[in-house]
Protein backbone atom coordinates (compact mmCIF):
# COMPACT_ATOMS: atom_id res chain seq x y z
CA UNK A 1 0.00 0.00 0.00
CA UNK A 2 1.09 3.54 -0.61
CA UNK A 3 0.03 6.89 0.89
CA UNK A 4 -0.01 9.82 -1.50
CA UNK A 5 -0.29 13.50 -0.61
CA UNK A 6 -1.14 15.74 -3.55
CA UNK A 7 -1.34 19.54 -3.64
CA UNK A 8 -3.05 21.47 -6.43
CA UNK A 9 -2.79 24.88 -8.07
CA UNK A 10 -6.44 25.78 -7.53
CA UNK A 11 -9.75 24.57 -6.16
CA UNK A 12 -11.07 23.44 -9.53
CA UNK A 13 -8.12 21.08 -10.05
CA UNK A 14 -8.42 19.88 -6.45
CA UNK A 15 -12.07 18.93 -6.85
CA UNK A 16 -11.49 17.28 -10.23
CA UNK A 17 -8.70 15.14 -8.79
CA UNK A 18 -10.78 14.32 -5.71
CA UNK A 19 -13.57 13.03 -7.93
CA UNK A 20 -11.08 10.79 -9.75
CA UNK A 21 -9.58 9.50 -6.48
CA UNK A 22 -12.90 8.82 -4.76
CA UNK A 23 -14.21 6.96 -7.83
CA UNK A 24 -11.24 4.58 -7.93
CA UNK A 25 -12.10 1.09 -6.67
CA UNK A 26 -8.50 0.72 -5.45
CA UNK A 27 -8.51 3.62 -2.98
CA UNK A 28 -8.87 2.35 0.59
CA UNK A 29 -9.08 5.75 2.26
CA UNK A 30 -9.17 9.35 1.10
CA UNK A 31 -9.21 12.78 2.72
CA UNK A 32 -9.50 16.23 1.16
CA UNK A 33 -7.97 19.28 2.84
CA UNK A 34 -9.64 22.10 0.92
CA UNK A 35 -7.94 25.09 2.63
CA UNK A 36 -4.51 23.65 1.70
CA UNK A 37 -5.69 22.32 -1.71
CA UNK A 38 -4.49 18.85 -0.68
CA UNK A 39 -5.69 15.29 -1.08
CA UNK A 40 -4.35 12.34 0.90
CA UNK A 41 -5.19 8.80 -0.09
CA UNK A 42 -4.19 5.20 0.53
CA UNK A 43 -4.16 2.58 -2.25
CA UNK A 44 -2.11 -0.34 -3.53
CA UNK A 45 1.19 1.00 -4.89
CA UNK A 46 0.72 0.10 -8.56
CA UNK A 47 -2.86 1.43 -8.71
CA UNK A 48 -1.91 4.57 -6.77
CA UNK A 49 1.00 5.33 -9.11
CA UNK A 50 -1.22 4.95 -12.18
CA UNK A 51 -3.93 7.14 -10.65
CA UNK A 52 -1.46 9.92 -9.80
CA UNK A 53 0.01 9.78 -13.30
CA UNK A 54 -3.46 10.34 -14.80
CA UNK A 55 -4.10 13.21 -12.37
CA UNK A 56 -0.72 14.75 -13.25
CA UNK A 57 -1.49 14.60 -16.98
CA UNK A 58 -4.76 16.46 -16.38
CA UNK A 59 -2.75 19.40 -15.00
CA UNK A 60 -2.81 21.48 -11.86
CA UNK A 61 -0.77 19.15 -9.64
CA UNK A 62 1.96 21.28 -8.06
CA UNK A 63 3.36 18.95 -5.37
CA UNK A 64 3.32 15.24 -4.71
CA UNK A 65 4.63 13.05 -1.89
CA UNK A 66 4.38 9.27 -1.62
CA UNK A 67 5.21 6.87 1.18
CA UNK A 68 5.01 3.10 1.23
CA UNK A 69 3.02 1.67 4.11
CA UNK A 70 4.90 -0.70 6.40
CA UNK A 71 4.11 -4.38 5.85
CA UNK A 72 2.98 -4.79 9.47
CA UNK A 73 0.53 -1.94 9.10
CA UNK A 74 -0.68 -3.48 5.86
CA UNK A 75 -1.40 -6.76 7.64
CA UNK A 76 -3.29 -4.87 10.33
CA UNK A 77 -5.38 -3.08 7.70
CA UNK A 78 -6.15 -6.37 5.97
CA UNK A 79 -7.05 -8.22 9.18
CA UNK A 80 -10.71 -8.98 9.79
CA UNK A 81 -12.48 -6.67 12.18
CA UNK A 82 -12.94 -7.98 15.71
CA UNK A 83 -15.09 -6.83 18.56
CA UNK A 84 -12.54 -6.42 21.34
CA UNK A 85 -14.84 -4.76 23.87
CA UNK A 86 -16.33 -7.99 25.30
CA UNK A 87 -12.89 -9.55 25.91
CA UNK A 88 -11.69 -6.39 27.64
CA UNK A 89 -14.76 -6.34 29.85
CA UNK A 90 -14.32 -10.05 30.64
CA UNK A 91 -10.68 -9.51 31.62
CA UNK A 92 -11.67 -6.73 34.02
CA UNK A 93 -14.23 -8.97 35.75
CA UNK A 94 -12.00 -12.03 36.14
CA UNK A 95 -9.98 -12.30 39.39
Amino acid sequence: MRVYILRFANESRLHGAFDRVIESPHVASCMIEAPESRIRFLAPARAADALVERIYLEGGLIWCSRHDVDANLQRALDAPAVDSAPSVMRAEREP
